[in-house]
């Protein structure tokens, strides 16, 4: 009951946010970038949040979409939004405006994703792994050891098996453009080098809200804890929890290796990101602004995953330079092996079809 009145107080919140944006109407490629505050700009002409008219905007007419994410502004997500947020403003003459939302300030991801669902948020981009929650889609990016690499992984997302998901996306009232991303996840521990899965047995792992998540950390002995982000840092200091897993940038920019000493680069599970827009919003953009937007949501997201991949080395070289222990020479094959009962029981409920598509896909 708690849960369903906290989502409810945050979409009231959310609308009366993306109300209040889409009055203060602006010029510019986007807003509310510094803090996530909206209305920070100023422009002339009649402007609305979600758009105008159905069918696209009217000639002087300004249309503001709303994106909300969870990350900060240093974040690459923040930064490829940035770049997106530029192009639709200047493809579009100056029709499309874009007001950012960092930070969290709207809500956490799957509260972002039912805004998006029912109209009250025009844009966001969780994780896959989030979107389990609402679709079986794309369940299969959450088993461990999918991709090898970002290539193999970037190989299947601009296939025919990308799209088919991004497609999928509208049986849930989204519209799906792109995959970008948020790396690989990785094993932080407090005080226990983890070379091999029997390293993490009985220690507790901070993991995602996300069944196979935990499996995958059952299945090597550890015993997963879904936490709250914001919980992880005390939760660790005081022996809460005994490590995290999670990708490099957001763990050096919450400063967890303060309380951590040693990265384990297992790189077990690759994180796509689908960025989507609310179907309200989508029809009220014409044919050729919407050509405009996913044209530029793949093009940036080509962006964003080389920025993720750039910041990733950056993000190590800081965690050596800072005393971090990395443990970089596992047998990846060994943890792929102990988490086996992973895929089996994947494979009962969904089959083995699309991995095998998958495999052919890698190469």
């Amino acid at each position: 009951m708690k849960k369903m009145f906290k989502t409810i107080c945050v979409l009231v919140v959310i609308a009366l946010l993306v109300s209040f944006a889409g009055c203060s109407g602006s010029d510019g490629a986007l807003t509310g970038s510094s803090g996530g505050q909206p209305g920070s700009s100023e422009g002339q002409g009649d402007t609305s949040s979600g758009g105008t008219q159905s069918g696209g905007t009217q000639s002087g007419d300004t249309l503001t979409l709303s994106l909300g994410h969870v990350l900060t502004e240093d974040h690459f997500y923040h930064i490829g939004y940035l770049r997106w947020a530029e192009l639709i403003n200047e493809r579009t003459n100056g029709r499309i405006v874009v007001e950012i939302f960092p930070n969290g300030v709207l809500g956490g991801e799957r509260e972002l994703t039912e805004a998006v669902q029912i109209g009250t948020l025009d844009l966001t981009m969780p994780l896959a792994a989030v979107m389990g929650n609402f679709t079986d889609a794309m369940r299969i990016f959450d088993l461990p050891y999918v991709f090898q690499s970002r290539e193999e992984a970037w190989r299947v997302l601009d296939s025919d098996i990308g799209q088919e998901m991004l497609d999928s996306l509208e049986n849930i009232g989204l519209i799906g453009l792109a995959f970008w991303e948020n790396g690989f996840r990785h094993v932080h521990t407090k005080d226990v080098e983890a070379h091999l899965p029997a390293d993490l047995t009985g220690l507790k792992i901070r993991t995602m809200e996300n069944a196979t998540h935990m499996e995958t950390f059952r299945s090597w002995g550890a015993n997963p804890i879904a936490m709250a982000w914001g919980e992880v840092y005390t939760a660790v200091q005081q022996g809460l929890v005994n490590g995290v897993e999670n990708p490099l940038t957001p763990m050096y920019q919450s400063r967890i290796h303060e309380v951590t000493r040693y990265i384990t680069l297992t790189q077990h599970c690759y994180m796509p990101a689908p960025l989507f827009i609310s179907t309200s919003a989508w029809s009220k953009l014409s044919e050729e602004e919407q050509r405009i937007v996913r044209e530029v949501s793949v093009e940036v997201g080509a962006y964003q995953r080389q920025l993720s991949a750039e910041f990733d080395v950056e993000i190590l070289q800081k965690f050596i330079d800072e005393g971090v222990t990395i443990i970089d020479d596992i047998d990846k094959g060994a943890w792929r092996e102990a988490a086996q009962p992973v895929y089996d029981s994947y494979i009962q409920e969904y089959g083995d079809g699309l991995l095998k598509r998958i495999e052919v896909m890698r190469g």
